[in-house]
């Protein structure tokens, strides 16, 4: 029987599935990108210190990373669709409780309720391109992962642009209504195919990119392979150094003395270059290996952090956005790279949940990026957290040499 199309199985074409993913994906970003523009309200608001409200971003990384396994479990035996649309309109009151007077309130319903609701639409988003795009992998999974980045922008240039902490409430419920709208909606078109579907008339040895094994590693036999702990390693300590500079790049350039332009440039910059560098170097390693792209895109990234501590301490601000800009269009290709790649090494019928497993290091990247961040800077500066965080990078990017050179191949039970 010949294989089916995309368009015979869904009714419409596979690009209209990748489209809602971005649209899902995009309007979720406020959650993380726009962290660094609204956070500063609630210390103004309330009194609240850096490390208390960096408690709440914490919380979200957590959440959102801790929704990734049993959502992947969850969408590869019942699909993405019902999943999507509930957790689309649970994100939504998540970002409504940011207007809530109580912290608690905020800790439950967005930290944690939303938060979580949140990785769930990312999980389901971002495993589109595995299980629609096996010929296409790194490019789409950097397309949709780079809308987490790109949703942000207009709402970061709306907060900083006419929030004030006398009305930043009322921008927040509005963007609260425009995301749950659209991710519900977006969430409806989600659908998987077939198991081992690929496009009509391609095939595995066409690919520039080439699976180490044709098996289709399920959950269990992929985390008893040891490499899958070396990329869960590199997404930790990369993750970590990231999400630092997301969360912290608008008070390091207040701490500093900046313009406030400079913050802005900063803030919303980022979520341009970190969702641009995310297609871009997806598209790269569909031509030069996965492996040697994040070598390359973390050791980018984890100098230009350093250079973001030293241009800091010099009071540069040219050298400073540049920087920051630079280091997250490098950093942000780690949400394209990491889904590729686990792919590549395990297959597409359990991508869901064998990627939920590796996505699980963002919640310990999530515990340096924000809390501990936090009290390195109360303690010691802004200057030798982004060192670390730097630090961090490189050396996320050279453990990737092992599996480079010794990727997991399949061995049937009983033979050596």
């Amino acid at each position: 029987m010949p294989e089916r199309t995309d368009k015979e199985i869904l009714g419409y074409s596979r690009w209209l599935v990748l489209a809602v993913a971005f649209l899902a994906m995009a309007l979720i970003s406020p959650y993380e990108y726009a962290w660094s523009s609204i956070n500063p309200f609630f210390s103004e608001r309330f009194g609240w210190s850096l490390n208390r409200v960096e408690v709440i971003f914490t919380l979200f990384v957590i959440f959102q990373s801790g929704a990734s396994i049993p959502t992947g479990v969850l969408r590869d035996k019942y699909g993405p669709r019902l999943l999507t649309m509930i957790a689309g309109a649970v994100a939504a009151i998540g970002l409504y409780a940011l207007t809530a007077n109580s912290l608690n309130v905020i800790l439950v319903a967005f930290g944690i309720f939303g938060s979580f609701a949140v990785g769930v639409i990312y999980s389901n988003a971002v495993n589109t391109a595995n299980k629609w795009f096996p010929d296409k992998r790194g490019t789409t999974a950097g397309l949709i992962a780079g809308a987490f980045s790109w949703g942000s922008i207009p709402f970061i240039f709306w907060i900083r642009s006419s929030a004030t902490v006398a009305n930043y409430t009322q921008i927040i419920w509005k963007i609260a209504l425009i995301a749950g709208i659209i991710i519900v909606a977006s969430g409806y078109f989600l659908k998987d195919p077939p198991k081992g579907w690929a496009p009509p008339g391609w095939m595995q040895a066409k690919k520039r990119v080439k699976r180490p094994s044709t098996h289709q590693f399920s959950l269990k036999e992929t985390v008893r392979t040891w490499q899958l702990w070396i990329l869960f390693l590199s997404f930790l300590l990369a993750s970590g150094g990231g999400l630092m500079t997301i969360s912290k790049i608008v008070r390091y350039a207040d701490h500093i003395g900046f313009a406030a332009v400079v913050a802005t440039a900063a803030a919303g910059g980022l979520a341009i270059t970190n969702g641009l560098g995310r297609p871009v170097m997806g598209w790269v390693s569909d031509h030069v290996g996965r492996e040697n792209t994040i070598i390359v895109s973390f050791a980018l990234s984890g100098a230009l952090t350093l250079g973001i501590s030293f241009f800091g301490v010099t009071s540069s601000p040219t050298g400073f956005i540049i920087c920051t800009l630079g280091a997250l269009f490098f950093w942000g290709p780690l949400f394209a790279l990491f889904p590729a790649i686990c792919g590549d090494y395990y297959g597409e019928d359990y991508a869901a949940s064998n990627y939920g497993v590796l996505y699980l290091a963002k919640l310990g990247g999530g515990v340096y990026g924000g809390y501990l961040s936090a009290l390195i800077i109360m303690r010691y500066g802004f200057g030798t957290s982004f060192i670390i965080g730097g630090i961090m990078q490189i050396v996320a990017g050279l453990i990737i040499t092992l599996p480079k050179y010794m990727p997991p191949v399949w061995k049937p039970a009983g033979k050596s």
